[in-house]
């Protein structure tokens, strides 16, 4: 494996310890195991790890398969994204402890404590948020 490849697949996706845990009124969540100071990245796209897909593909997909991909991946121009990771359980806020830094990345905005929720505002990154926006708690 080249220098360069062995870089990136170092680098991670969600790059913090998390746990999956029931969140109120949301269904299932993700919580920081630890301390997370702010400007701390938290999460990184790693190509081969997480899921870019030209949205032309989306076409092929059978009704079943279409509606996971419209709960579960985030479009972004011509392209759909999931995450492999616990990040595909992040829950949305108004108010988020999370934001986008870039076009790959996710840092704390604030200092997160251990065990608390790890919020993000869809709406900063997700092409088809106002489709949607109206059913989220």
């Amino acid at each position: 494996m080249e220098e360069k490849e062995k870089e990136k697949v170092k680098i991670g996706m969600l790059l913090v310890e998390t746990y999956l845990a029931e969140s109120p009124n949301k269904g299932t969540g993700v919580f920081s195991k630890n301390f997370i100071a702010k400007g701390t990245v938290i999460w990184r796209f790693v190509e081969d790890f997480d899921i870019k897909v030209h949205q032309s593909k989306y076409d092929l997909l059978t009704e079943v398969q279409k509606k996971f991909v419209d709960k579960y991946f985030w479009r972004e121009d011509e392209y759909l994204y999931s995450s492999c990771d616990h990040s595909e359980f992040q829950n949305h806020s108004t108010s988020p402890n999370s934001i986008q830094h870039g076009q790959e990345e996710m840092i704390a905005a604030r200092d997160i404590y251990p065990d608390e929720e790890i919020l993000v505002d869809y709406g900063t990154f997700d092409d088809d948020y106002d489709i949607y926006k109206d059913t989220l708690i």
